[in-house]
């Protein structure tokens, strides 16, 4: 739970003003900044904006050498299917989102404000058990950051990733009472939103629950709700739970974080990146039980017995995410989630059918994720 004063960090910096600034070439974007290309969702984006665009992507991560990062990064193309060659537009930025100015020279931080068109931040460290205090480096401090560097040199337009988590984080005092992780990305879109009302070109893209790629079923290794999912079919019993999830699919959410930017000048708009029409609970354990997974619906005190039963085969953390988290993550029914969709604004999120979700499941059990049926 976010406990820390976080009315400090709502403050812009006076220097972050792009008011004064002259904006960059009108045009397609020929050079792209992208944080966050190592994520699950940042990895897509990277794939996307390679096939949409004829930029060159500039990809600042955190690692022990350009090597290092650059094969992550090929891990990531792989994985998505996109030819090994597309690497040969793709940059590395050695740095850190919790560092001022990314651990960049003030020289190297002032050329690549110079050198990009457009910056799409995705970039966070996503922990739903964290505090605020842990998280605000990187979440907080890190979009401060970027906000500078699309005010050290021209108006560099700016898309940042959020989640559909500040809905809660903002009808609480000051977002506080919800988890750390939501708390620090509600504290950026405030920075966000000042940097647009002093001249800079922003746009806030809010996904929900990221579902697998509806093509391959890859899914987020590292993903809260995956974690859940998983634990769920391996206690063979999934909770009754009457929330609804905001939700959409890795490449459904990237493909129209694309075309929303590159369609749309970046003038302060939020756009909840989400399904028109949000997912029950109870559904999509169902569409797993439909696939063939043993799934019946308990109540939740006894799913949560039933995680417990597992014992190690279920990690202390997704205990603590089954049991404190997921309630504040869900919006109950009736919980507003209104707003801009870029579902309703471009293509059709695909269909979460049968065949669905046993792509998901074929690939969690490729991936051993899941034992041996």
């Amino acid at each position: 739970m976010a406990s820390f004063p976080i009315t400090d960090d709502l403050r812009l910096p006076a220097e972050i003003d792009a008011s004064a600034l002259t904006d960059v070439p009108e045009g397609p974007p020929k050079r792209i900044l992208l944080t966050g290309a190592t994520g699950f969702l940042g990895g897509f984006l990277l794939a996307d904006l390679l096939d949409a665009t004829d930029a060159r992507i500039y990809c600042l991560v955190r690692a022990e050498s350009a090597a290092q990062a650059r094969e992550r990064l090929a891990g990531q193309l792989r994985a998505r299917d996109v030819p090994v060659h597309h690497m040969s537009r793709v940059d590395v930025v050695l740095g850190s989102l919790a560092k001022p100015r990314f651990g960049l020279t003030d020289e190297e931080f002032s050329g690549l404000s110079r050198g990009i068109d457009v910056i799409y931040h995705c970039g966070a460290w996503v922990n739903l058990l964290a505090s605020y205090p842990i998280l605000r480096g990187c979440n907080v401090s890190g979009t401060q950051e970027i906000l500078r560097l699309a005010t050290r040199t021209r108006r560099i337009p700016v898309h940042y990733i959020s989640t559909m988590g500040v809905i809660p984080a903002a009808a609480r005092e000051a977002g506080t009472g919800v988890s750390g992780y939501c708390a620090t990305k509600w504290v950026a879109e405030q920075l966000v939103a000042q940097a647009g009302d002093r001249g800079s070109p922003t746009m806030v893209h809010r996904p929900g629950v990221i579902l697998a790629d509806s093509r391959t079923g890859l899914v987020g290794k590292s993903d809260w709700f995956v974690h859940l999912t998983t634990a769920s079919i391996r206690a063979r019993c999934a909770p009754d739970h009457p929330g609804l999830l905001p939700v959409g699919t890795v490449d459904f959410t990237s493909r129209a974080i694309v075309d929303l930017s590159l369609g749309r000048r970046a003038r302060g708009q939020v756009f909840h990146v989400i399904d028109p029409a949000p997912l029950p609970f109870r559904s999509y354990f169902q569409g797993f039980a439909d696939a063939g997974a043993d799934l019946p619906l308990v109540p939740f005190d006894t799913w949560l017995e039933r995680l417990r039963d597992l014992g190690d085969e279920v990690p202390r953390s997704t205990m603590r995410l089954a049991g404190e988290t997921l309630r504040q993550m869900i919006p109950a029914p009736g919980q507003d989630t209104a707003g801009p969709t870029a579902a309703s604004a471009h293509r059709a999120p695909p269909a979460l059918d049968s065949d669905y979700f046993r792509r998901v499941l074929a690939f969690l059990g490729r991936d051993v994720m899941l034992p041996a049926q």
